[in-house]
């Protein structure tokens, strides 16, 4: 009997991490099902044909467009609660059905799987938080979808204790690190000499929604050299707080160039040939760092990527404090690092394990 495998998925960064190993699974015979919840159907549209061979998609919802704003995130929250209590769905029935990270749609994928007596796989498990209010609503999401689960993969020892401290009753899986090296490898990056730019990307909760975060960030990206062309991609949330907070006119007045998200292989791309990097997303800063982009992490405290800030790294901790900023953007040529590569593919191990453990019962 062919085993089978489901993968629930809203957002971009959901896809990213997770397609290397749909695709093992493929390549492996399993029959695989994803079902996209569609918190990001627009920017998830062009990952989901990385994809190679048969498989079922399923459709959770009809939308179209990325959930962006907050009203439309609860609209759509609350529904896809109503309808996972009053329509049942065996599909889930015992079988391994994986959710990833710390979004609502892995929330919403974990209350999905456990309803419908599904076994919850929780890839990336273990991220630590400074405190439940302080990273909401993700360090929520952490915690509890970690504590409902089945099967929990970790990334390495520190995420592995992290769960033990949870006190977590399902069955620990460490693996070597992030599945997004697996990911990388997915992306043609092409080096480009196209002049001094550096690529700005924020979005996390805690700092857009915080206005003095926000105006500080814009009086340190006035204080950079001019001679450099910055680039900042907007997600849809963060647009909608600049407006709200009156930056918008402020960051283009010092010619900073405000874009739309592009494609993930062009934005790796722009990573990749840009001189340094400001970002918050966890994503982003792994990337960098495996990448060796020099870049600023806009973040207070790293608790939930110790693991990236050692002797070899390619990032450093703004605090938001100015002046560490200033010495930053003087020396950021000096914490260029080569990317750095490894033949062992950590979605393969993640794959490997949650096999023999379902094996083994």
């Amino acid at each position: 009997m062919i085993m089978e495998i489901l993968f629930v998925l809203g957002t971009k960064a959901q896809f990213i991490k997770t397609i290397p190993m749909i695709n093992l699974a493929i390549n492996r015979n399993l029959n695989v099902t994803v079902v996209d919840l569609k918190q990001h159907p627009e920017k998830s549209s062009m990952l989901i044909k990385k994809i190679k061979g048969e498989y079922k998609y399923r459709a959770y919802f009809n939308n179209k467009k990325d959930l962006g704003t907050y009203p439309r995130l609860i609209y759509w929250f609350f529904k896809s609660i109503i309808k996972i209590i009053f329509v049942k769905d065996k599909t889930f029935k015992n079988k391994l059905s994986v959710v990833h990270g710390d979004t609502l749609s892995a929330l919403i994928g974990a209350i999905l799987i456990r309803i419908n007596g599904g076994k919850l796989v929780l890839l990336e498990a273990g991220k630590s938080f400074p405190g439940m209010l302080k990273h909401f609503p993700e360090s929520f999401v952490r915690y509890y979808v970690a504590k409902f689960s089945h099967y929990l993969i970790a990334n390495g020892e520190d995420q592995v204790n992290q769960l033990k401290e949870w006190k977590v009753k399902g069955e620990l899986i460490e693996i070597s690190r992030n599945t997004i090296y697996d990911s990388l490898d997915l992306v043609d990056l092409l080096e480009k000499n196209e002049g001094k730019e550096i690529i700005v990307s924020i979005h996390r909760t805690e700092n857009i929604n915080n206005k003095e975060n926000m105006k500080k960030l814009v009086s340190v990206l006035a204080a950079i050299d001019k001679d450099y062309l910055i680039t900042w991609h907007l997600h849809i949330p963060t647009k909608n707080k600049l407006k709200s907070y009156g930056l918008i006119n402020e960051l283009t007045s010092k010619n900073i160039n405000l874009k739309d998200l592009i494609s993930y292989e062009d934005f790796l791309n722009k990573l990749y040939n840009s001189d340094f990097v400001i970002t918050d997303g966890d994503g982003v800063t792994e990337e960098c760092y495996i990448l060796g982009v020099p870049t600023l992490v806009w973040r207070y405290e790293h608790l939930d990527s110790n693991h990236l800030f050692g002797s070899d790294t390619s990032l450093f901790l703004s605090e938001f404090d100015m002046n560490k900023c200033l010495d930053f953007f003087n020396n950021y040529k000096s914490y260029r690092k080569d990317r750095k590569v490894d033949n062992n593919s950590p979605s393969n191990e993640a794959l490997d394990k949650i096999l023999d453990k379902q094996n083994n019962l």
